[in-house]
């Protein structure tokens, strides 16, 4: 049997490790589409729905109708924030877009602008809640400023503790996944 065979036609040995490097959406994200966008600064259709699905999959659908709505593809969308003169105007450029809120614009901004912007996530900010950070809004993000604020601490937490941005807010997020493990498995 040749390699041919063994593979079928819809597939070769490029394409499966193209397809192997998916597997791990957030890294195709951080090290691929980051600087596609840091280069083109806009993105494609399968690179802004790419960062869509790895924040929450079942968006997609409702944000791709809201581009619709407005007559926008991802493309001029993401043209749009790049034009932007502020980091609150790119923030509000995204809210504009039906379906598209707070939380996955800051997926949306952090893939672009990774020094800068970090997901905000209910597990990264009741962590930092749950440690007294000072700075934070009082209470979680619910606009463009109270997500800046909330970037501004955690770049600063994130200086302190020598941690890019995005690492921090894996650390953020992991504090808060084992502490809800260890929560379940001290109840048995």
């Amino acid at each position: 049997m040749t390699q041919a065979e063994v593979l079928g036609a819809s597939l070769d040995t490029v394409d499966l490790s193209r397809l192997s490097r998916l597997y791990a959406l957030e890294d195709y994200l951080f090290e691929v589409v980051s600087q596609r966008f840091r280069h083109d600064q806009t993105l494609s259709p399968y690179d802004f729905f790419a960062i869509v699905t790895w924040k929450s999959n079942r968006a997609k659908t409702k944000i791709r109708d809201g581009l619709a709505e407005a007559g926008k593809s991802p493309s001029a969308l993401m043209r749009e924030v790049s034009e932007a003169r502020s980091a609150e105007d790119k923030v509000e450029v995204l809210l504009h877009v039906w379906g598209i809120g707070l939380a996955m614009a800051s997926a949306i901004l952090t893939v672009c602008y990774p020094e800068e912007f970090t997901v905000l996530d209910y597990r990264a900010w009741r962590t930092l809640q749950q440690a007294s950070v000072e700075g934070l809004p009082a209470r979680y993000p619910m606009s463009a400023g109270e997500y800046l604020q909330y970037c501004q601490v955690c770049r600063l937490l994130a200086a302190q503790a020598g941690l890019s941005l995005r690492n921090l807010d894996r650390a953020l997020w992991a504090k808060s996944w084992e502490d809800d493990l260890l929560a379940l498995v001290e109840e048995e």
